[in-house]
């Protein structure tokens, strides 16, 4: 595996990206309804964005999206979550290359996760 975004950037990148959606109304309350666990879907993204970033496909990574989604999120959390992530990825000091292919990919799990 080539490795096109170093795991030290997607870290930068989680802890950003987190830092700005716990601020967004929407997931401030989706994620107190869940209980969920910033810290450990933090690291569950670390992983995963990884991973995403040094594959060839994001196909690949389709299944297991759909798997780790038990809820469905509405279009505005998804827009929200997406114009956040882009934001985000744009922020990091990486070449411009990396993030292109790396918001592609993202968008094209998103829109599948949407359309399931």
């Amino acid at each position: 595996m080539t490795e096109m975004i170093a795991q030290e950037s997607i870290n930068e990148l989680v802890d950003r990206f987190y830092d700005k959606l716990t601020k967004e109304q929407y997931f401030i309350e989706l994620f107190s309804k869940r209980e969920v666990n910033v810290e450990n879907l933090k690291n569950r993204q670390r992983e995963f964005l990884y991973k995403l970033a040094n594959t060839e496909a994001a196909n690949e990574h389709t299944n297991r999206v759909n798997r780790s989604h038990a809820f469905q999120m509405s279009r505005e959390g998804a827009e929200v979550w997406m114009n956040t992530m882009v934001e985000t990825i744009r922020e990091l000091e990486i070449e411009e290359e990396a993030k292109t292919m790396l918001i592609e990919k993202i968008q094209y799990l998103l829109k599948n996760l949407l359309h399931k």
